[in-house]
This record gives structure tokens, C-alpha cells and sequence, in this order.
């Protein structure tokens, strides 16, 4: 018996022995595990989630790009139905400005003429000459104005401004329209971190110029969001993210005591940034809770370790491929166009930016549009336009070689990077797109504009190589066939000509620079007297004539003739009183009138 005791003993001590080198084994390999394993993991997720908010940023960034763009593109619909007004009728100006409010979400919708006193929907008028959403209309160039007070009710507007041309090209005023303030939350975003969500849109500066509502930061419109950051190093970086407009970058921040990923992406259209600013904790709350998951499982049920590892294996896997799919996703819309199916402008410019570091072959930037494309849209409707568009796209891609590439920029416009060993490629190229459009787009006659730059030094920016292929460009408008137009030089030194006589011809006006000669006319009797003149206007400026033909088409364009007009006329009633006192016997006087 006592025998079988020890025996027994002996069993349920090596049992309990057994159970514990078991257990001990357990526990240090599940320490060993929780040693490597809790690390790499959680290296691994934070990884993803830093992705998953700069991708939410791009992705952010295109949607919030896109309000603006819907915006802007329904102000420029009815540009065209202002060619057709007498502007100087300010009842039908209001009454086409009304039409415009019905039709769109604007609140108001107002008309500015150059002169700067704008004609409301609202059936006000305002000198609005000093908004810079007006002055940048005046001079040519779209913009939307943030969080600006409305002139006419003092209520906050985001106000989008177009410059409204005539035939020539020239700007004859300025379609403004005014609805409320963006905001973030009313447009599809991807999501992070639920109702964590922080998101903004920062100017170069680092104000917030919108700010999603109820974010956790308590960041809001109007906060100078680099004072808010506690490291200044990382808040010098981000100034400097904020001034680039190529690159998405991310950093962790830290504002009060919380730390917060802060993921940022330009918005290519205009000097803003978009922000995506989530608490570090909230976006790695899902992934933390894989880990915690891990360990209550590993010291619950030691025995079936490896299943809980297989389980947890399977869990990551799976969202891994949930984070890859959201990637994917992500970057297929922002880099790929939803009307061509072809790349967008944010593609373009990467492979613009790769394209030039080979510098063994030439490289030409060509900017393509469809004249008075609105007339398409207005003939076959939106789709049928963009079924002209998909058909524009693809004679591109037929036509080019493979190392070249296209982007639709917006609505019909089109940039092309094209290779070539020859000029002569690059007018084959031109001219056989012109070709095919004419022969294989046969639902309406096209007439379409081509602006060339040869690209000589590789380190122009794609902004600034686009912008002198949209000058050549320009230099084909009111023609009625497609052609196509080669830039150079003096198309830039042109503008800058301008710009310098429109910088200094308001102060030339009040300094007296304009003169007032007098071409005199003889009659055709025997003694050939002097029977009038004509008055023509000449600038001295700084000791120099600058010929009229310099400045007077200029003036026509910009609207500032019609003071010269009212100078000169004021100023031959002067001479002619002048001459009466001194009891000359008056002359007619023919004073030129523009007829802007």
C-alpha cells in the first residue's frame, strides 16, 4: 500500500512537475512571442495607419478639389450669355444675374464691369474694385475667395470670381458668385477615425481657412495652426510643406498634450493644403486591440497558442489586404481620370517630374483644347460632350509614342509631355491630331487650339511650362479652323510689357504724363487755311514718347481707354476755351471715342 502511495505521490508530483515545466514553458514562450511579436506588430500597423491617413488626404484633398472645381465650372457656363448682353443695361445684367441664382446654389450672383461697381442679384450695387477676388477677375485669372464678408448683406460667403472675356479675348468684367462658406463635412470623404476625424484646409501661411466641424482638436476657422504646434522644428516643416505644392507629406504632431498624425496634401488649383489631423491613439486603436487580443487569448488558452496565432495571423492578413484595397482604391482616384479612364493631373506631373531627369532626348509640353467646347454641351448635352471627350482622348493616345503621356487637365483641356529627336516630330504630331479629330469626331465640326513649348532646360516646373503652352495656345483663339502655335520669348516679354504699363498708367493719368497735340486740317480752297484738327494723345514717359500703338490696343483691352478718352475730350474744352479768350475764332476739334 505504501508502496502504491509513493507511487501515486510520486505520479502527481511528477504530473504537477510536468503541468508546471509545461506552464513555465508556456509562459516563456509566450514572453519570447509577446518580445517579438508586440514590436514588429505594432511597427507593422502603425505603418499602415500612416498610410491610411496620407492616402485619406490625397484622396480628401481630390473631393475637396472637386467641390470647388463644380463651382467654378457652373460660373463658367454662363460666361458665354454675358457676350450676348449690353452690358450697360444694368436691368438685364440683374436680371441674367437672378436667372444664374435660380439655377445654381449661389446666393448671389453679381456682375462687375470694369469700372468696379458691381450689379447684384440682389438688386444692389456696390464699388467693389478694391475685393481681390475682383481685381484678379479684372486681370484675367479665376479665384475663390474664403470666408469673405458678403458686400451687400455683411453675411460670410466663400466667393467665386471668373473673368468674363469678349471675342478678342479681352476682359470686359468679372462673374462673381457667393454661397455659404465650404464645408468639409457636406462632401464623401474617406474616413479614419470616425467621429475623431480632423480635417482642414490650410493656406500657405498655415490659417485654417476651413475646418471640419466638431474635430477633436478644436482647431477652428481663422487659427494660425503652426503657433498651435509645440515643436517649432516640425512647425517650420510643415510651413514648408505648406509652400510645395508637389509633395504629400506626414507628420506626428503634437498640440496641448495629445499627439496626432498629421498627413498633408496640395490642392493643385489653388495656394491651399489639405490636412488630415487624427490623435495618434484613435488611429491605432483598431490595430492595439488585434495586440490586446492577442495576449488575453495567449494567456487564457496556452494550449491552443497556435491556433490563437493562426487566428491572429488571418486577422492581420485581413486587414492588411483591407488597407491595400483601401490604397488602391484611393490612389485609383486620384490618379486616374473618371471621364477618359486615362491619367489625371496629379499622374502627369509625376511622370513630368520623372521625364526630366532624361535629359538625352527633347521634350515638348502641348496644351490642347476644344474651341467653344460649350457649344458641344450645349448640342449633344453633358454626356455627349464627354463622349467627345473620351473620343479627344483617345486620338491622343493613338497618336503619341509610348514615352509620352497626357492628362486632361479640367473640362476639355488637355496636356501632353511628348519625346522627339526633331522639331519636325512634334509638328507631325500636332498636325496629325488635327487630322484625326476632323476625320474620326463626326458629331460636330471641331476647331481645336494647340499651344507648343519646347522645354529647353529641365528643371522648368510643369506650372511653368503649362503656362506658356496655354500662351501659344491662346495665340490661335478666334481662328475658325484648328491650327496650331509654337511659344516664344516674346509672348513673354509681351504680358510683362503689359503688366509694366499697367502698373504705372493710373499714375502716368494723375502725373499729367498724356498729351493732347493737335493734328491740324486744311481746307481744299486757294489759300489751304486751317479749318480744324484732330486731337491724338501721346504719353511722355520719364523723358520719352511711348508710341501709341504700345498702349492704346492695351487700354481697349483692359477698359482704361475710356478715361483717355475722357482726358482728352476734357482737355481739348480747355483749349478751345482757352483759344476763345484769347479771341481766336473756334475751330472744330475731332476727338477719337472708343467704342469700349
Amino acid at each position: 500500500m505504501d508502496k502504491k502511495i509513493e507511487k501515486i505521490k510520486y505520479s502527481l508530483a511528477a504530473a504537477e512537475y510536468l503541468f508546471v515545466g509545461i506552464f513555465a514553458f508556456v509562459l516563456i514562450a509566450v514572453s519570447i512571442m509577446m518580445m517579438v511579436y508586440i514590436p514588429s506588430v505594432g511597427n507593422l500597423m502603425n505603418g499602415y495607419a500612416e498610410n491610411a491617413v496620407l492616402n485619406a488626404a490625397m484622396g480628401n484633398s481630390n473631393a475637396a478639389e472637386s467641390f470647388f472645381n463644380a463651382g467654378m465650372s457652373a460660373l463658367e457656363s454662363y460666361e458665354a450669355d454675358f457676350l450676348s448682353l449690353d452690358i450697360t443695361d444694368k436691368d438685364a445684367v440683374r436680371a441674367l444675374c437672378i436667372g444664374i441664382v435660380e439655377s445654381t446654389g449661389f446666393q448671389h450672383v453679381g456682375f462687375t464691369p470694369v469700372d468696379g461697381v458691381t450689379i447684384s442679384s440682389t438688386g444692389k450695387e456696390a464699388n467693389t474694385s478694391n475685393r481681390v477676388f475682383i481685381r484678379k477677375g479684372l486681370a484675367g485669372e479665376a479665384s475663390v475667395y474664403a470666408n469673405m464678408f458678403c458686400d451687400f448683406d455683411g453675411q460670410a460667403m466663400d466667393a467665386y470670381s471668373i473673368p468674363v472675356r469678349d471675342s478678342t479675348g479681352a476682359v470686359i468684367g468679372v462673374l462673381t458668385g457667393e454661397c455659404a462658406p465650404f464645408n468639409i463635412s457636406s462632401v464623401s470623404l474617406l474616413d479614419i477615425a470616425g467621429d475623431k476625424n480632423c480635417f482642414f484646409v490650410l493656406d500657405t501661411e498655415g490659417v485654417v481657412v476651413y475646418a471640419s466641424t466638431g474635430n477633436k482638436a478644436g482647431i477652428s476657422v481663422k487659427d494660425d495652426f503652426l503657433r498651435l504646434i509645440a515643436d517649432e522644428s516640425v512647425s517650420k516643416d510643415i510651413q514648408f510643406i505648406l509652400n510645395s505644392v508637389t509633395n504629400t507629406a506626414l507628420k506626428t504632431i503634437t498640440i496641448g498634450d495629445t499627439e496626432y498624425f498629421a498627413a498633408f496634401s496640395p490642392m493643385y488649383d489653388r495656394e491651399w493644403t489639405f490636412a488630415a489631423i487624427v490623435p495618434k491613439s484613435d488611429v491605432l486603436s483598431s490595430f492595439n486591440t488585434v495586440i490586446v487580443f492577442t495576449v488575453a487569448m495567449a494567456g487564457i488558452m496556452t494550449l491552443l497558442l497556435i491556433v490563437c496565432a493562426l487566428v491572429i495571423a488571418v486577422r492581420i492578413k485581413r486587414i492588411k489586404d483591407d488597407i491595400e484595397d483601401a490604397i488602391e482604391t484611393s490612389f485609383s482616384n486620384l490618379y486616374v481620370d473618371s471621364i477618359t479612364g486615362h491619367d489625371t493631373i496629379p499622374k502627369f506631373r509625376e511622370n513630368y517630374q520623372a521625364a526630366m531627369k532624361d535629359t538625352a532626348t527633347g521634350h515638348a509640353l502641348i496644351s490642347l483644347d476644344v474651341d467653344r467646347f460649350k457649344a458641344v454641351n450645349d448640342t449633344l448635352g453633358y454626356e455627349g460632350g464627354n463622349d467627345v471627350i473620351r473620343q479627344l482622348s483617345d486620338i491622343l493616345k493613338r497618336n503619341m509614342k509610348e514615352t509620352d503621356f497626357f492628362a486632361r487637365s479640367s473640362g476639355d483641356q488637355f496636356y501632353i509631355l511628348a519625346c522627339f529627336s526633331e522639331r519636325t516630330d512634334i509638328v507631325e504630331l500636332a498636325e496629325n491630331i488635327i487630322s484625326d479629330v476632323a476625320y474620326q469626331i463626326t458629331v460636330m465640326k471641331l476647331a481645336i487650339s494647340i499651344g507648343i513649348y519646347v522645354i529647353d532646360d529641365p528643371s522648368v516646373k510643369s506650372r511653368v511650362a503649362a503656362d506658356r503652352a496655354d500662351m501659344a495656345r491662346e495665340a490661335t483663339k478666334g481662328r475658325k479652323e484648328s491650327m496650331y502655335v509654337f511659344f516664344d520669348n516674346s509672348m513673354l516679354q509681351k504680358i510683362r510689357r503689359e503688366k509694366k504699363i499697367e502698373d504705372i498708367m493710373e499714375d502716368a493719368l494723375a502725373l499729367g504724363e498724356f498729351l493732347v497735340y493737335l493734328q491740324p486740317k486744311f481746307g481744299l480752297g486757294e489759300n489751304n487755311e486751317v479749318c480744324g484738327a484732330e486731337a491724338l494723345v501721346r504719353w511722355m514717359h520719364e523723358g520719352k514718347l511711348i508710341p501709341p500703338g504700345e498702349f492704346i490696343p492695351l487700354f481697349e483691352k483692359n477698359g482704361f481707354v475710356n478715361k483717355i478718352d475722357y482726358f482728352i475730350f476734357e482737355e481739348v474744352c480747355k483749349l478751345q476755351k482757352k483759344y476763345e479768350k484769347m479771341g481766336y475764332e473756334p475751330k472744330i476739334v475731332s476727338v477719337n471715342m472708343s467704342r469700349t
